[in-house]
């Protein structure tokens, strides 16, 4: 992590609770967890970590204006060492995913397990990250135009978030990233590694999936990915997209729950406090 960045998380429940890690999507930040945080603190004893990955929304892009997938898991590995973290649970959506994915090929002994939210281990096809359009909008426009392209033309013929409060949700938070963030976040998907499922085959970790049956480029890695992991289990939420998790959180909690619940055994506890802390991770 270079000197020049400030990246951005919030903490949940008590510190000396089981740790997961909550990494949000290209476009997304802390607020996409919003659901999911809460379902988490009433599921048991556990410490949240969530934070922004740079150019996203509170932490900014540091001294470059590019980075790769490595610099993103270096910048998680920054974080849980900052904050004594030895073992956790992580779960990513899109790109989150696949920076748990590259954070695993070199310390797959730190994490009990990964959830994969409509995200895999693979890299994406260069057919299916070829989309030049977002990014000129996103340099003429700005990233309102952008929310508006993804909503428009991202998933075929049916228009993504029907719904105006959904989608006005969604545009609060996609909004939020910088133009710069947004660009460099998708360049850095052409450098993911192509061998990590050779390590997490072997892994002593625990891998979930969760994916919307219309998000065809993630259900078709997904399945890549159970075929090459055979311990890797994938739950499938029918007629849903890519932003399953503002679609359909109660579907998408459900099965998170699920996931928790085999992961680990800790006491429920709903009577506790819930602390929230938050700081910029400097260094």
């Amino acid at each position: 992590m270079d000197n020049d960045l400030k990246m951005y998380y919030e903490t949940y429940g008590d510190e000396k609770s089981y740790p997961i890690v909550l990494i949000h999507p290209l476009g997304g930040n802390i607020k996409i967890w919003e659901e999911e945080i809460s379902l988490i603190l009433r599921s048991g004893n556990y410490r949240i970590i969530a934070y922004e990955i740079r150019g996203h929304y509170r932490s900014n892009m540091g001294k470059s204006d590019s980075f790769t997938m490595d610099d993103l898991a270096s910048d998680l590995d920054k974080l849980l060492k900052k904050l004594k973290i030895k073992t956790c649970t992580l779960i990513g959506h899109s790109i989150g995913g696949k920076i748990a994915a590259v954070y695993a090929k070199d310390n797959s002994n730190k994490i009990d397990a990964i959830i994969f939210i409509s995200g895999s281990s693979i890299p994406i096809p260069e057919d299916a990250l070829e989309d030049s359009i977002a990014i000129e909008i996103a340099t003429t426009e700005g990233m309102d135009a952008v929310a508006e392209y993804e909503r428009q033309q991202k998933y075929g013929k049916e228009k993504a978030f029907k719904d105006e409060k959904e989608w006005n949700y969604f545009k609060k938070i996609f909004t939020k990233t910088s133009v710069e963030g947004f660009i460099a976040a998708r360049n850095a998907l052409r450098t993911m590694p192509n061998d990590i499922n050779n390590v997490l085959r072997n892994a002593n970790c625990k891998l979930y999936g969760i994916v919307g049956s219309k998000d065809d480029v993630f259900m078709n890695l997904k399945n890549k990915m159970k075929k090459e992991i055979p311990k890797f289990k994938l739950k499938i939420i029918e007629g849903e997209g890519h932003w399953l998790i503002l679609h359909n959180p109660v579907a998408l909690d459900k099965v998170l729950e699920e996931f928790l619940n085999e992961i680990n055994t800790h006491t429920v506890n709903t009577f506790g406090k819930i602390f929230k802390k938050q700081s910029y991770l400097l260094s």
